[in-house]
């Protein structure tokens, strides 16, 4: 699954793409323009087989479409999950797509391979979404919010980029696709597996599969917009403020019907008291480390002191942060690392934070690396905590 410049743990974050460094691609491309790299990332075996892809397209928690390419397409059918064995099983004279959704929270190897795109901060990674595609089909020019890595996995699909599009761009008449009614093709590929089209936000593009069994790993990024962040900000605070305190007026008033400077300017300072530091990271820590999939069972089996010492001792395996779960972490002048993981936030006494830092930024640890981290009680107890709410667990590489 890794790139031909990284030949060390799978989770290491790429260091190149293709020829091109990453540091040049964050330099010349991301968020600017679309770019095509040839052999971008080297797969050993495909990260998920076809007929697993399906079976997950069958489970209620896991989110699928199918799309059907009948007909013009205004025309075009949208089967949306949990499928049923007789969406595969219908026979069709027509180009279809399967379509599957944050596959990385529920099959390691894809949660790996998203591990590799970590060369950006981890909060923007949203999730890898898997299509396979009979020949001929595709979803439509469309655009989207977000940055977007289009992976070939297999097969051949012919990719064409489109003009800069906004919310004023007119779409197709479509109650189940949001399809651009204009698409003026400026460049086009054809990708080949390991090849890697980057496409930034409200770039409009356009795939259809050139072969049968066309398989395309998508790296989507998150990217919520400022309305939602400062509806989200002010969400947060609101739970914080005490209901007992209220907006007061500035006393007499010779024009009563006036909303006055002074009451705009107390409303102001109100305001910005909010906007702390300390009140920002907090809030930004939780909303960034949301649960993609919140109904999600995490549980593990409950681990107790005696059981993590025989596994430490014995040395064997690895600790790895479980599918699904998202973390981060933050210092906060004098109050410390705080972590935050699933949205919840988990201040670190110091004896932790050295074991924090290394989880949160490795997703994986070797068994036998992590002695000095769990040093002290406290690291051990946090360990433990965070096993047995399923956001960790030990395995054998």
């Amino acid at each position: 699954m890794s790139s031909s410049s990284n030949h060390d743990h799978p989770l290491i974050p790429l260091s190149h793409l293709g020829d091109l460094s990453v540091t040049e691609f964050l330099s010349d491309y991301w968020q600017k323009k679309p770019v095509c790299i040839r052999n971008g990332v080297a797969f050993q075996e495909a990260l998920i087989a076809v007929d697993e892809l399906a079976g997950l397209a069958l489970e209620p928690e896991v989110e699928s479409r199918l799309i059907e390419n009948k007909g013009d397409v205004k025309d075009w059918q949208v089967i949306h999950g949990p499928l049923v064995e007789a969406d595969f099983n219908k026979e069709r004279d027509f180009p279809w797509t399967l379509l599957v959704q944050g596959v990385d929270c529920f099959v390691p190897q894809v949660h790996d391979f998203l591990s590799k795109f970590r060369f950006v901060p981890s909060w923007r990674l949203d999730d890898i979404m898997i299509s396979y595609a009979t020949q001929g089909a595709g979803v439509g020019a469309h655009f989207d919010r977000y940055d977007v890595f289009l992976i070939q996995g297999e097969g051949q699909r012919q990719w064409q980029i489109g003009q800069a599009c906004s919310v004023n761009s007119a779409l197709m008449a479509h109650n189940q696709l949001c399809l651009l009614q204009n698409f003026d093709v400026h460049q086009e590929f054809i990708l080949n597996p390991g090849g890697l089209l980057y496409i930034p936000p409200l770039i409009a593009h356009k795939g259809v599969a050139m072969s049968d069994a066309c398989v395309t790993y998508s790296v989507g990024f998150r990217s919520p917009s400022y309305g939602d962040v400062l509806a989200s900000f002010a969400d947060e605070r609101s739970t914080d403020i005490s209901a007992d305190l209220r907006l007061k007026d500035q006393g007499f008033a010779s024009k009563s019907g006036e909303i006055s400077a002074m009451d705009i300017a107390a409303l102001m300072q109100f305001m910005q008291a909010q906007i702390t530091p300390e009140n920002v990271a907090q809030w930004f820590g939780k909303h960034s480390t949301e649960a993609k999939y919140p109904a999600l069972n995490m549980s593990e089996e409950a681990m107790d002191q005696a059981e993590l010492e025989a596994i430490i001792k014995d040395g064997y395996g690895v600790l790895r942060v479980s599918e699904g779960v998202r973390l981060a972490y933050t210092w906060q002048g004098d109050g410390g690392l705080t972590l935050f993981v699933q949205g919840e936030a988990l201040p670190c006494p110091p004896d932790v934070t050295v074991f924090i830092e290394a989880i949160a930024n490795q997703w994986v640890l070797e068994v036998e690396d992590i002695v000095p981290l769990l040093a002290h009680d406290a690291a051990k107890a946090m360990l433990l905590i965070l096993h047995n709410q399923g956001y960790l667990y030990f395995a054998d590489e």
